[in-house]
């Protein structure tokens, strides 16, 4: 059995369920989806409690981050392998279910669909993340995800053995938003646990606007910063782009001439990301440098 497991905060779920529901009808395959609410407002888990005509649907008193409330999934399902969607999933291939069951005999422990982004979403109130994801996410098509597959692992659609998320989970110290998936695909890979990449992408739905996605990007820096620091594992930097070139500028005793440039130019490039002109992808991954710096030196 596939146990379909979806986190839910603040969203209409009923879209997505449904036609995961139809999906795994038509394939045949024996599925269930299960739902954990965290701590969403209770609109929306008033309008979600809809699916529990065909699924399970568990609502927390409290948000407890998204690493917790994947691990606790594990307490709510009943599948040998945990398929683990996002809840804003615009569309999902008709083939879903079937694309990863031709994959499980392939001496995988984990299988990672990908994602893409609508090109609707490609106006001025969103440029910013839709360009992020569609020229840095999704750029990489499955040969080169299979070349680096730990550093290729996202969690918005991927599906792995329940014994293997047993023994590894997220890990639950961390509790804001941002890279608990870069930390579990370290975590993956330190344990010698395959992963293949397929090509079974979802369209990501609810893109961020410009002024929510520079938020979560100073969020999920700040929760970088706390990861290395209580993680204190070297060979992690290596996973990460950014911190690969914070440990460049270190070396090359540069670390101060980014602070400086950050402090010059950090309000003029927030001011041009929010309106949604004016800015190229160097410049925001410089910015993102600059804020890791500022926050390393907090």
């Amino acid at each position: 059995m596939i146990s379909v497991c979806i986190p839910i905060h603040n969203y209409d779920v009923r879209p997505l369920v449904e036609i995961l529901r139809k999906r795994a009808e038509s394939a045949d395959i024996e599925v269930e989806i299960v739902c954990i609410d965290d701590g969403s407002d209770s609109k929306f888990v008033e309008l979600n409690r809809d699916i529990e005509k065909h699924s399970k649907y568990v609502v927390l008193g409290e948000n407890v981050g998204r690493a917790r409330v994947r691990n606790l999934f594990l307490n709510h399902t009943n599948g040998d392998w945990l398929l683990f969607l996002d809840d804003d999933c615009m569309a999902i291939p008709e083939k879903f279910f079937e694309q990863y069951t031709e994959h499980l005999n392939e001496n995988s422990d984990v299988l990672v669909g990908g994602s893409t982004y609508d090109d609707s979403f490609k106006d001025r109130e969103h440029i910013l993340r839709w360009m992020y994801g569609k020229r840095v996410e999704r750029k990489k098509d499955v040969v080169m995800r299979n070349q680096n597959p730990y550093m290729s692992f996202m969690t918005n659609n991927f599906m792995i053995r329940r014994d293997v998320f047993e023994r590894i989970r997220f890990d639950e110290r961390i509790t804001s938003y941002g890279h608990e998936d870069t930390l579990f695909g370290f975590r993956l890979k330190q344990a010698g646990i395959n992963i293949l990449h397929i090509d079974n992408a979802v369209v990501n739905g609810d893109i961020d606007t410009n002024e929510q996605f520079l938020r979560k990007t100073k969020e999920s820096i700040k929760n970088l910063v706390n990861i290395r620091r209580f993680l204190n594992e070297p060979e992690f930097d290596d996973s990460v782009r950014l911190l690969r070139a914070y440990r460049k500028v270190e070396k090359l005793k540069m670390v101060w001439a980014v602070k400086l440039w950050h402090l010059l130019t950090k309000r003029c490039l927030e001011k041009r990301f929010k309106n949604g002109q004016g800015f190229t992808l160097t410049q925001f991954n410089l910015y993102k440098l600059g804020e890791f710096v500022e926050c390393m030196s907090a």
